[in-house]
């Protein structure tokens, strides 16, 4: 005789709401992530966009890079997932590229590594249809409003100066200034943001900051290309060497073409015409995309943009900043974009933020940036541990940097030939996997197994005068060195 059934319900306790009002100031994938959050904890949520956004899939003038070819690690897809569900069934059904990651090519230090599954998707589209899908998903939650055109002019203080209570704006094109109140104002205007003037000006610290000079200057070219050239994969990555700051990319997008980027570091020329943008392929480790292609067809022509260095803003360090005032994405760290981790990391501090609000837990700015700071920490040390690891990038290569990047070039040489260490790097690079990861006996044991039979003998960039640098908080690009509270390479692993 069967045990009788009950209906339970379980009810869900809706997140306690912290407020009337919230602000954005931004709305790429940054800003979309974070006003995303927000309506977790707050009933209205403006975002202050200086742009005309763009009905679908266009180009912006206020995201130079769109162009260019942009990844999303497997760590951000699952964040973006997370935020918005169902987004990618949404981005692949309409068009974007989905594989599992032995359909990706990689290249690194000169090593070709063997193919393998890392347990993440892989999804490929270009950053204008991406964002277009965010942008659209966010404008369909009825308690988000978006300001277009609109520039934020400076914050408003409460009369004791403790804390913010919105901010002044202005029409793009001048005109008189408009107050927004608010109790939380998030700055999400990125590389450019003005934040650390605004403290300034306000009688508050600015925070330090940490730079890497790379000189990166990359080059972006539409393909269309003949479905059998790469035999059903659909991305291939090749990376700079310690004597070669050269690397290229290309990517199977959602409209069925092929976007192949060129990067140059430590100031060399990228390629501009079409015969220099083909002899600079040709010159990379591996001919893969050199041969693919001269078998396609160019449907532009390149497309340049530069970035000229890492750079970290240490609000984590701060003990007093007003309350009600947050910041996230390129507006803390913008990183060395051939790494592809500014919109992953975006989604991590989005993701971070929503789990803080349902907690019920009002995100104070010293709490908000301790908390990104963790996120920050893994992908700043990866990429410039990358960077350093290319002799023409100017640096102070502590022992640790070096014996790491050493390590690193045997475990991807040994990856040549194991597939697992391919999939655990994938995890690691993707921001899935701690560091730490790599150290562990069943990776390390490979790799010195590897070393003992080939003899391989790793060159090692040498010690070159610093240019990693910490400064004092200024709304100016003073090159003054500041207190070094915190190494870009420390605690690397």
């Amino acid at each position: 005789m069967s045990a009788p059934t009950t209906d339970v319900t379980i009810q869900h306790q809706a997140p306690r709401l912290l407020g009337d009002h919230a602000i954005v100031v931004g709305a790429g994938m940054a800003g979309l992530g974070i006003a995303q959050a927000l309506t977790t904890g707050f009933r209205r949520v403006t975002v202050v966009e200086r742009d005309r956004l763009p009905t679908g899939s266009e180009h912006r003038r206020g995201v130079p890079q769109d162009r260019h070819l942009h990844l999303l690690l497997p760590a951000g897809i699952n964040a973006l997932e997370h935020l918005f569900g169902g987004l990618v069934a949404q981005l692949r059904d309409d068009g974007a590229v989905t594989a599992g990651t032995d359909r990706i090519r990689l290249c690194l230090n000169g090593h070709r590594l063997a193919p393998a599954r890392s347990g993440q998707p892989a999804l490929f589209a270009s950053r204008p249809f991406l964002e277009a899908h965010v942008r659209r998903r966010v404008l369909a939650e009825p308690s988000i409003t978006m300001r277009e055109q609109a520039r934020v002019t400076g914050l408003v203080l409460s009369d004791d100066r403790r804390r913010v209570e919105g901010i002044e704006i202005a029409a793009a094109h001048g005109g008189a200034t408009q107050v927004l109140g608010a109790e939380l104002v998030v700055d999400c205007s990125g590389r450019r943001s003005l934040l650390p003037g605004w403290l300034t000006e306000l009688g508050h610290r600015a925070p330090e900051i940490t730079e890497l000079d790379v000189g990166v200057q990359y080059a972006t070219r539409r393909y269309e290309l003949p479905d059998v050239v790469l035999d059903g994969d659909r991305h291939i990555l090749v990376g700079p060497t310690p004597d070669g700051p050269r690397g290229g990319a290309m990517t199977n997008v959602e409209d069925g073409s092929w976007l192949v980027t060129l990067f140059a570091m430590a100031g060399e020329r990228a390629p501009t015409d079409d015969r220099s943008f083909e002899r600079f392929a040709a010159q990379l480790p591996i001919g893969d995309i050199h041969q693919a292609i001269g078998a396609g067809r160019a449907l532009d022509q390149p497309a340049r943009y530069r970035f000229p260095t890492n750079r970290r803003h240490h609000y984590e360090q701060l003990h007093e900043l007003p309350a009600g005032l947050l910041a996230a994405g390129d507006s803390v760290c913008s990183f060395n974009p051939i790494y592809g981790q500014g919109m992953s990391v975006a989604a991590l501090e989005a993701k971070a933020l929503q789990a803080q609000l349902r907690h019920g837990t009002d995100p104070s700015a010293r709490s908000w940036f301790r908390q990104i700071a963790g996120v920050i920490d893994t992908a700043w040390q990866l990429a410039v541990g990358a960077d350093l690891a290319v002799e023409a990038i100017e640096g102070r290569r502590p022992i640790p940097v070096r014996i790491l990047n050493r390590y690193l070039f045997r475990l991807q040489a040994a990856a040549v030939h194991d597939p697992r260490l391919t999939a655990q790097l994938i995890r690691v690079v993707g921001l899935v996997d701690p560091p730490a990861r790599l150290l562990h006996p069943t990776m390390s044991w490979p790799v010195l197994r590897h070393a003992l039979q080939t003899g391989r003998n790793t060159r090692q960039p040498p010690c070159r005068k610093m240019s990693i640098t910490t400064r004092g908080g200024s709304s100016s690009r003073s090159t003054a060195k500041g207190r070094r509270s915190s190494s870009p390479t420390k605690n690397w692993w």
